[in-house]
């Protein structure tokens, strides 16, 4: 069990008013009061003060010197000799009618102008700080704007994941961990923001007026093709996108980021009777879900043989994270290299630090190349020359 702080319970007491006892009518037994009115109060109106003065019917007396306690003062009815407070006014008089009990260690035993009274609460000394911060986090936003170039993007959330397969060994996106997943051999994604949309023609021909880029040298007297603004631009090389990146101030996802993007994290985290935690697989193979669907995902399959506009996608093709078009019409670089997987030993000449995971899969391909788990790579002879695909962008999403 654990240990409680010592401070977890402290409390202090904290004045809501004072009242300096400025007559006493002994044969009467009425004190007159003046209530000094602090700027917290200083608002309240004579009805209002009459409320809160109802609410309790004993106060502390205190002797002004020492301020010690000498007694309680048992109020049993309260009179008003102002029939309003205006708010300049520092004080007001009232008159409280009631009973005097002496404190039994007090050496005074009766009341006199040499003493006050005081509405006091109890505050927390201390607070630990699991109580203090509970309940004060702010979800983030499912979905923002960027302040740049005005894109929406949606929120990717922290968390493991589980990537490539585990079926195929001589496939590059066999995973030796698939099957056997635990915390040890998952990938821990921290949150992050993704672009809903790939970028497009309009927005990437944008980038280039603001900057005085070249436009891609298949762009027909520099311009795209006419009605296709909104279709995501294509045939861009690795140093291209990273350019558009830096300037406006987001960059490119790694294949992982991508993938989850995708397909979600893929597991169901179990805790078993026993208190032990064991990840159960939930994997699909489109952002969709596990069956392809050519109204869906614009592949060769469709018969469309072009890309589309990205916001004449269909909502239903949406990832579990409400991205879309990350099946198919635009491949899409990542950051990442293109490197074996860890425990996999398959052999190729192009793994290494020379060429870019390409996600995605195009209009172009077959379905089997837009599953969220298959990598393609782009970056031959290099990375400014290979026209191979087109992009989306991430933001880190500070926690």
């Amino acid at each position: 069990m654990d240990e409680e702080s010592p401070f977890s319970k402290t409390k202090k007491k904290v004045q809501n008013w004072k009242g300096e006892i400025t007559a006493v009518y002994k044969n009467r037994l009425w004190i007159k009061i003046k209530i000094i009115r602090n700027k917290k109060l200083s608002q309240l109106s004579l009805d209002e003060w009459k409320e809160r003065l109802k609410e309790k019917k004993e106060y502390i007396v205190y002797q002004k010197d020492t301020k010690l306690p000498i007694g309680t003062f048992v109020v049993r009815d309260t009179i008003f000799q102002e029939t309003s407070i205006p708010k300049t006014k520092g004080y007001f008089d009232v008159i409280f009618e009631g009973d005097f009990r002496s404190d039994p260690n007090s050496k005074i035993k009766s009341i006199t102008t040499d003493s006050y009274i005081e509405d006091t609460r109890e505050e927390d000394f201390y607070v630990e700080p699991d109580q203090f911060y509970k309940g004060r986090y702010t979800k983030p936003r499912e979905s923002i704007l960027h302040p740049k170039d005005k894109k929406e993007m949606v929120f990717v959330p922290r968390g493991l994941m589980i990537f490539g397969q585990g079926n195929d060994a001589s496939q590059d996106n066999f995973n030796p961990s698939f099957l056997g997943p635990k915390e040890s051999n998952l990938k821990e994604i921290p949150s992050f923001y993704i672009d809903k949309y790939e970028v497009t023609n309009s927005e990437y021909e944008y980038f280039l007026l603001q900057t005085n880029t070249k436009p891609p040298k298949h762009w027909i007297g520099g311009r795209f093709p006419v009605g296709e603004e909104d279709h995501p631009v294509i045939h861009l090389t690795y140093r291209e996108v990273e350019a558009y990146a830096k300037w406006v101030g987001k960059r490119l996802p790694t294949e992982f980021e991508w993938e989850k993007a995708a397909r979600g994290t893929s597991l169901t985290k179990v805790t078993r009777r026993d208190e032990t935690i064991e990840f159960k697989i939930n994997f699909t193979r489109y952002p969709f879900g596990d069956e392809y669907d050519s109204l869906l995902c614009n592949t060769r399959e469709s018969n469309i043989n072009k890309t589309v506009s990205v916001y004449e996608l269909s909502k239903e093709g949406a990832s579990p994270y409400g991205v879309l078009g990350m099946c198919g019409n635009a491949a899409e670089w990542t950051s990442s290299w293109y490197e074996v997987y860890p425990g996999h030993e398959i052999k190729g000449f192009a793994f290494g630090k020379l060429y870019k995971v390409i996600r995605g899969g195009s209009y172009s391909e077959s379905a089997k190349s837009a599953m969220s788990h298959h990598r393609s790579y782009g970056g031959i002879p290099n990375l400014s020359e290979d026209r191979k695909a087109g992009f989306r962008l991430v933001m880190d999403y500070r926690e």
